[in-house]
């Protein structure tokens, strides 16, 4: 059963797929990882992180008579479409959440005709810890920068998956960590957002400040160093990002000519409709206009 679970996925076209159990789930470094990073505050406003932490830690919140997951990943390359831009590679390519649901789907129409069971589809969408569960499921391990890193694929990943209440056989957890006594992520973050546990403090990560951050500028202080959706710096120089393939997976690529010929200045001229037309069907829709004008000008602010 794993084997033609694990066939018909890759046939679909993810990269990875991996197989954890739920029995255990999670593991008491996670469980003390994730506590501490809510009890300090590291969510900066996004309260729906403290709000959700008890069904993270327990998928069988979401999904009573999940047994086991099944976790895919999707490698968004690291081709730069657009080097004046200073976007977050992933969000130049299709939205993640709709290339994940959409595949999924097809999986499990499948999974329910040939397997019977009952699923439940996740892409960044549920309160899931992704990342543990991929370590478990022989994906990678959890580099430095907090991303899952695989040997053969780098972080440079987008990962999703479905829990069932199949019983299936787990793979063997990842065994490694083969971040060694590297420490380039945490010694180039500009804004020094990556803390020795392995997690983000959101309150000073660029990514947080440019997607998720709501406010029509920014409190005084904050310093997005140029870029004006996400950050890529932990990945430009992480050392397994030399394993990353230059292209995306092609599921994913539909929408990088958007980008193309692209100023950041080009957002402040642009309407709303020219916006939607243009950027519709990307992470980039997740800031909005208003939240790009907004990056933008304090972008070119810092410059000057």
């Amino acid at each position: 059963m794993e084997d033609r679970i694990k066939d018909f996925l890759m046939d679909l076209g993810f990269d990875l797929v991996g197989i954890a159990s739920l029995l255990d789930f999670p593991p008491q470094s996670s469980r003390e990882r994730l506590i501490r990073w809510i009890e300090e505050g590291r969510y900066a406003d996004m309260v729906w992180m403290r709000e959700t932490a008890e069904v993270r830690l327990d998928p069988r919140k979401i999904m009573s008579a999940a047994a086991s997951v099944i976790v895919v990943a999707l490698t968004y390359g690291k081709e730069r479409v657009n080097p004046d831009l200073k976007i977050s590679r992933y969000a130049t390519r299709r939205d993640y959440h709709r290339v994940f649901k959409k595949l999924l789907r097809k999986f499990v129409k499948w999974a329910k005709g040939k397997l019977g069971g009952e699923y439940f589809i996740f892409s960044d969408s549920a309160p899931v810890m992704e990342q543990d569960i991929s370590v478990l499921a022989g994906l990678g391990w959890i580099g430095k920068n907090s991303l899952l890193i695989n040997p053969d694929l780098g972080p440079n990943l987008l990962l999703g998956g479905v829990l069932t209440d199949l019983v299936l056989i787990p793979d063997d957890p990842f065994p490694h960590d083969w971040c060694g006594r590297c420490t380039r992520c945490i010694e180039a973050c500009p804004t020094g957002a990556i803390l020795p546990d392995r997690t983000v403090d959101a309150r000073r990560c660029i990514s947080y400040w440019t997607i998720e951050y709501r406010g029509e500028e920014f409190p005084p202080g904050v310093n997005t160093h140029g870029w004006i959706f996400g950050c890529d710096v932990c990945t430009d120089v992480c050392p397994w990002t030399s394993r990353t393939p230059a292209r995306a997976n092609p599921h994913l690529r539909a929408k990088e000519d958007r980008f193309l010929n692209l100023k950041p200045e080009d957002f402040l001229y642009m309407d709303e409709e020219e916006f939607r037309e243009r950027f519709a069907g990307t992470p980039i829709m997740r800031a909005g206009l208003k939240g790009m004008r907004r990056n933008v000008l304090a972008a070119l602010k810092g410059k000057g």
